[in-house]
């Protein structure tokens, strides 16, 4: 540059000339670059884009799933940066959900009037979660298998084959296939309309809104001009069709959408490692339905809902007081179609309640109201000697506290 500065009065078009070169040639290497995915035949186009994206090093992403209900919206949004190269990534995420959100869907989204959020950060197979002021969690493989079902809320963004944050629509890239020409924008890039299997696109989901039947999902999957990852879009109301029918909870959501955004390629990225105490979740965390009458718990596990808990001391602060277990077992002589474990359990957790002392729910952060948590199951016989209806489970009965 100091060259360029004492020659300018006498070749003042030498730096132009030189700029304008460079350009050419940036310009020439992105369309190179493009070749190599748009050059190949169309099927094999999405996972020659998945390797030019990785290709890069590192990338800044946006993922959001919106629920729309007729009062108002619950939208996870998820903002972080990816490191290709070493595997890493990390990410914050927010749940807002409306005041006016149905009843029923905040039951398998979130609290309506709510905010939560959390940061996680991953390397290979381990993710570690934080979540307000807490310490970070550290869920390895070994603490996901032992905590089970629950745990899918951070083990579904362990690194993948297309990034090192998974669980995003870029993960269904590589497994669809275009059938049709994309469209081509005036810079170059691409756009492409194609659809997925439903239980392909429920993997993007919560373990309780996730399905394996119904329609197929529609995506649009948009390159920039040197073939890599733009842009993925998806409609995932067909999946509420039929969560509907087997959950009634799901009725009062009328939509579904899910996006990801990703650029700012090649720029340093940071903070994908834990600053602070890192705890092992296998070590601090147990299952809710584990907890004995009386005993306090965190829910801040990164996971949300109270599945999996941090036990305290309930002289510590704590956001659980568990008042007691019990175990559904009814049996009917006859079919019952309409028998549900999970009333029955709601009932015989209402005479706990009501029998827990007075300290314990004047704990509640709402007076009165009770949670309940468990699983149930309804076997029916029928046909020979024997013929009946057995509905079983067991469920935890607990207050948050304030």
């Amino acid at each position: 540059m100091r060259t360029a500065r004492r020659w300018t009065a006498a070749f003042v078009l030498i730096p132009a000339l030189a700029a304008t070169a460079a350009c050419g040639g940036s310009e020439t290497k992105e369309q190179d670059t493009g070749k190599a995915v748009y050059g190949l035949p169309l099927q094999e186009q999405f996972n020659a884009a998945t390797e030019a994206t990785r290709g890069t090093g590192t990338a800044a992403f946006t993922s959001t799933l919106t629920y729309t209900s007729r009062g108002g919206k619950a939208v996870e949004r998820t903002e972080g940066s990816l490191d290709f190269d070493k595997g890493t990534a990390r990410a914050a995420v927010t749940l807002k959900v409306d005041r006016g959100f149905d009843k029923g869907g905040a039951e398998l989204v979130g609290e309506p009037g709510s905010t939560a959020g959390r940061t996680l950060t991953t390397r290979g197979d381990d993710v570690y979660v934080r979540q307000d002021s807490s310490p970070w969690l550290r869920y390895t493989p070994e603490a996901i298998t032992r905590l089970g079902v629950p745990t899918r809320a951070v083990s579904a963004h362990t690194a993948g084959d297309v990034a090192p944050y998974s669980g995003t629509l870029a993960d269904l890239v590589p497994r669809m296939i275009p059938r049709t020409a994309p469209e081509q924008d005036e810079a170059g890039g691409r756009l492409y309309r194609v659809t997925t299997l439903p239980e392909t696109a429920a993997e993007l989901l919560p373990p309780e809104l996730q399905v394996t039947q119904g329609d197929e999902v529609e995506v649009t999957v948009r390159l920039d001009p040197a073939g890599r990852l733009s842009e993925v879009t998806a409609d995932l109301s067909p999946l509420l069709v039929t969560l509907s029918k087997e959950d009634d909870r799901a009725e009062g959501i009328t939509s579904l959408e899910a996006a990801y955004t990703i650029g700012s390629y090649g720029e340093p990225v940071s903070g994908h490692e834990p600053d602070g105490d890192v705890q092992d979740a296998a070590e601090v965390l147990t299952p809710i339905g584990d907890m004995k009458r009386g005993r306090c718990a965190a829910s801040d596990t990164g996971l949300g809902g109270f599945a999996v808990v941090r036990p305290v001391d309930c002289a510590k602060k704590h956001t659980v007081r568990v008042l007691g277990q019990t175990e559904v077992k009814e049996t009917f002589p006859m079919r019952a179609e309409y028998s549900d474990p999970d009333v029955y359990g709601q009932e015989q957790c209402r005479r706990i309640h009501a029998e827990a002392p007075d300290a314990w729910v004047r704990e509640a952060a709402v007076p009165g109201r009770l949670k309940v948590f468990g699983y149930g199951t309804v076997d029916q016989t029928f046909g020979g000697e024997v013929t009946g209806t057995v509905v079983s489970g067991d469920y935890t009965c607990f207050l948050t506290t304030s």
